[in-house]
């Protein structure tokens, strides 16, 4: 039998020797600017006991004006967006490992044992739950009429929305050495897309699972299993027609939805969220460089390497700004127009792990400890 080992970022990264102590290797210290803009801090809110230790990133989601948040251990709890007033709550008991996915009045989550919970989007009542072959760390997706799901051992499953039924999977088994996570599948009518721990990322029919196209994001290099490492945890994002995906140690690409060909690929290694908005990319490499891309030609357009190896989140455009987060729970806002620095604040000293999320106006931010805040950012 083969052993696949799983590793968290934080101890991967750990063990290259990224974090030592005063040899040019540790978290580069914060530079002080002069701010430009203010960050306003418009709600905050306890929303659990947080991620918990097991280097889960429970990412909330955003649905009709509310917010849908958990913890590890299974509270839910749902919040007026603009206000911070809670909606309702509820204890689901249950370990989670995969955050919030919203779709067809839907609430679906994923625990630690691997099962898949279906709840009404309204009141959180338990609709059906699946059992699948192993933990899910990714987002659950929906749309009404079926569910995917990508669990830890590399498979994919889609199941009927309505009833839990498994309606086909795609095994994908994972290299000896991959990171702790999956990405979030992305729904169509025509097409089902996910990135694979082996660098590919694959279209499939929704109804039977055929492979319509795959690409190769990333190849596997070196000599070593660390080395081979091309994981894509970032979930695709599709934008009229194109998706745009990265991948660890391997490129960032634009691809046709239809046919899965290259439009442009970059080499970036990233293993955050992207963010795309109004023709640019943002993103969060490996090593903690936020950079920007125009969308239609994968230019780079600026790049901010002042926050080195702070292991900061997947950036967030906010009108004039882009924000990311760090371990150490700051909160840095650069001038979209170049990445420079213009305001930063803290949300507390738990860091956070989760990606950051906007709707244009508000962004939001849940730190590790379950602390959830939104924020305006306006020019000083």
């Amino acid at each position: 039998m083969r052993l696949v080992l799983t590793l968290s970022l934080t101890a991967l990264l750990a063990g290259c020797s990224l974090f030592g102590k005063e040899d040019g290797t540790e978290p580069m210290e914060l530079v002080d600017f002069e701010p430009t803009a203010k960050v306003d801090r418009v709600w905050k809110r306890s929303s659990g006991v947080g991620q918990g230790d097991g280097h889960t990133r429970l990412e909330p989601a955003i649905n009709d004006g509310l917010l849908y948040a958990v913890d590890y251990r299974g509270e839910l709890t749902v919040i007026d967006r603009q206000s911070g007033k809670v909606s309702w709550d509820r204890d689901l008991d249950e370990l989670l490992a995969g955050g919030v996915g919203v779709g067809g009045g839907q609430l679906l989550l994923g625990t630690d044992e691997g099962e898949v919970l279906a709840l009404g989007s309204d009141d959180g009542r338990e609709l059906w739950r699946t059992q699948l072959s192993s933990e899910i760390m990714s987002t659950p997706v929906g749309d009404g009429k079926v569910v995917a799901a990508h669990t830890l051992d590399g498979r994919l499953t889609v199941l009927d929305a309505q009833t839990g039924e498994v309606l086909w999977f795609y095994d994908n088994p994972p290299p000896k050495l991959t990171l702790r996570g999956r990405s979030a599948p992305v729904i169509t009518d025509s097409a089902i897309y996910a990135g694979f721990s082996n660098g590919r990322l694959m279209a499939f029919n929704p109804q039977n699972g055929l492979i319509l196209w795959e690409q190769r994001v990333a190849m596997p290099k070196g000599r070593s299993d660390l080395e081979k490492m091309v994981d894509i945890q970032a979930s695709p994002i599709l934008v009229d027609g194109i998706l745009y995906v990265s991948g660890y140690q391997g490129r960032l690409m634009a691809v046709s939805r239809a046919t899965g060909r290259p439009l442009w690929a970059v080499d970036s290694s990233s293993y955050q969220e992207l963010w795309f908005d109004s023709s640019e990319l943002f993103v969060t490499e490996d090593n903690s460089a936020v950079v920007a891309y125009d969308a239609n030609s994968g230019t780079e357009s600026w790049r901010n390497e002042q926050m080195l190896r702070r292991l900061l989140t997947g950036p967030v455009s906010v009108g004039d700004y882009v924000a990311v987060a760090d371990d150490d729970g700051y909160i840095h806002v650069l001038n979209r127009s170049d990445g420079s620095f213009a305001a930063r604040t803290n949300i507390d000293g738990s860091g956070v792990r989760a990606p950051l999320w906007s709707d244009g106006e508000l962004f939001y931010v849940l730190a590790n400890d379950g602390k959830l805040a939104a924020y305006r950012i306006s020019p000083k």
